[in-house]
């Protein structure tokens, strides 16, 4: 039984949506919570999910932590795939089971090996290397919809294969179809300099053009996803932040009043060779000099992977501030490790749809209302956000001297116990994912 609008509906009162999706849990990331966070909130708006997923997927993080999220009685369907991961990683020498980078075909300066192997990723694999699960997916998709009879079908995106999916199932069936992107396709940053011949592009580019004209509605996080104009409609429904995940976490508001010769800023999530600022770096080290003569502390903490290349360049500054690299934690101890920091850091990596990304990151930010220190666009997409909700301040790639003035002010706020930030905590709350369920739930019901 589950209570909707206040009235209690049976399971056979529900209606039905079969959520298509490669990044389900353990696998970790933005991406896995965003659908996840759907299907835990949707019963709460007269719809059952139903979802169909990989079993033993490719993830780049494992976070085993989010299967607690998973609703009791949600139906999970898990099938094979064929995929091509076992073949790279013996052929361009990683370890077996070695998290493969989701843009791996950005990386600079690759090996003969690996260039070979981006080269057939881009040219041979479209629209991405999960299409060996095709065949699977679609087979166990016509048997779940001929048992529970779905009123629609969610497909959410990266890979785009889910869409394909979706498309066969969505015309086998004469279902209704929402397609969710949360990266945008052909469009995304790590094709632009991919070496993808024109014919691979084309091909790629017909294929996105095919769901955009079958789908009968699409969801992007943010506006201008696609070069081209999409023949269904379209709506805008960007991540968000689950309340329930910060219910236990309380920061450490004793040990920082006994502390203020301390000032830890945070960063949460993967960092990779295009969100690497090395202005930012500088700044702090300007900072901690500033604070030479003074039991002032400042302490970067990174949590999350962090490319090899990035980390090499960090590990400069190591003499100058305290860095401390955690690696990749599961998502409750991630939160727990910046709600107890005094400033969050975000870098929008380089590309030419920056002033459009808004990442799942920013949203979980804005819950621990810490202040965040931002570098990319502005007046973007991200930069519009922090402007509302009033929580932090976006700069520019290339600026110092702006930013480190800013976590000066921030440090000598606190060190006054002065407040260091008045937040807009009404317009936070447009991004609650309850909220924005509802919103998903009204796009399926006017497709009714």
């Amino acid at each position: 039984m589950v209570k909707h609008r206040g009235i209690i509906l049976s399971k056979e009162e529900l209606k039905t949506v079969l959520i298509i999706t490669y990044y389900w849990p353990p696998a970790g990331g933005p991406g896995v919570q965003r659908v996840l966070k759907f299907a835990k909130y949707l019963p709460q708006f007269g719809w059952r999910p139903i979802i169909l997923t990989v079993r033993n997927g490719e993830y780049p993080a494992i976070d085993n932590s989010l299967i607690n999220d998973i609703p009791d009685n949600l139906i999970v369907h898990k099938t094979n795939t064929l995929e091509p991961s076992g073949f790279y990683r013996k052929f361009v020498g990683m370890k077996p089971g070695e998290a493969i980078p989701v843009a791996v075909l950005t990386e600079k300066n690759p090996s003969l090996k690996k260039r070979i192997s981006n080269w057939i990723r881009a040219n041979l694999f479209i629209p991405d290397a999960k299409i060996g699960w095709i065949p699977f997916a679609v087979k166990k998709g016509k048997k779940i919809i001929k048992t529970a009879r779905p009123d629609i079908i969610l497909s959410s995106s990266p890979p785009p294969t889910v869409h394909l999916i979706a498309r066969k199932l969505a015309k086998w069936s004469g279902i209704k179809w929402v397609a969710d992107f949360r990266d945008p396709w052909t469009n995304i940053y790590h094709y632009h300099n991919a070496p993808k011949w024109r014919l691979a592009k084309s091909i790629d580019s017909r294929m996105e053009q095919k769901v955009l004209t079958a789908a009968n509605s699409a969801i992007t996080v943010t506006e201008g996803f696609f070069d081209i104009s999409p023949v269904c409609a379209t709506h805008v429904l960007p991540n968000g932040f689950d309340p329930d995940d910060y219910r236990n976490i309380t920061p450490n508001i004793s040990a920082k009043k006994q502390n203020r010769s301390s000032f830890t800023i945070c960063y949460m999530g993967s960092l990779k060779t295009r969100q690497y600022v090395d202005s930012f770096f500088n700044s702090l080290v300007n900072l901690q000099r500033q604070y030479k003569n003074t039991d002032m502390q400042i302490t970067l903490k990174i949590i999350g992977v962090v490319e090899q290349s990035v980390r090499r360049k960090i590990q400069k500054y190591e003499n100058d501030i305290r860095i401390i690299f955690t690696g990749y934690l599961d998502h409750q101890s991630a939160l727990r490790e910046a709600a107890d920091s005094d400033m969050l850091v975000m870098f929008i990596g380089r590309s030419n749809i920056a002033g459009r990304i808004l990442t799942g990151k920013l949203f979980e930010y804005l819950m621990l209302k810490k202040p965040i220190l931002a570098y990319g666009p502005l007046n973007g997409a991200a930069h519009q956000i922090l402007q509302a909700t009033n929580v932090g301040m976006m700069f520019d790639y290339e600026d110092v001297f702006e930013p480190q003035h800013y976590i000066q002010q921030l440090i000598e706020k606190r060190r006054k116990n002065k407040p260091v930030i008045t937040i807009n905590s009404k317009e936070i709350e447009r991004y609650n994912r309850v909220e924005l369920t509802k919103k998903l739930a009204k796009i399926f019901e006017d497709l009714l």
